[in-house]
């Protein structure tokens, strides 16, 4: 029950790619300012995290399972920056994602 499958011609594949190439949209001047933009906060946020926690030692707590930590000295709110770090991903993502489906949407 094998299918007989034949290998494309060049022709076919020409007529294919150049179908492709006229259906496709050029990313605007905007968007790709705001790829910019973006990947400049990101890379500078870096860089000050780099540069200003390089030398300190990192902190030693004991965790319990069941994550309440207040017994061993640690904050609740204690290994917050994953999460906030987390959040401004995901509102950035979702930012540049609804852009570019108004975008989409207008063309």
């Amino acid at each position: 029950m094998t299918a007989d499958r034949t290998k494309p011609t060049d022709a076919e594949v020409a007529a294919l790619l150049a179908s492709a190439e006229a259906v496709r949209k050029r990313p605007s001047r905007g968007l790709w300012f705001l790829a910019l933009v973006v990947s400049l906060v990101c890379v500078l946020g870096l860089g000050y995290g780099l540069l200003t926690y390089w030398d300190t030692e990192p902190e030693r707590a004991t965790i319990k399972a069941g994550g309440d930590n207040t017994a061993t000295g640690g904050s609740p709110t204690s290994g917050t920056g994953f999460g906030l770090g987390l959040m401004i991903g995901l509102g950035a993502g979702i930012a540049i994602g609804s852009g570019l489906a108004l975008r989409r949407r207008q063309s």
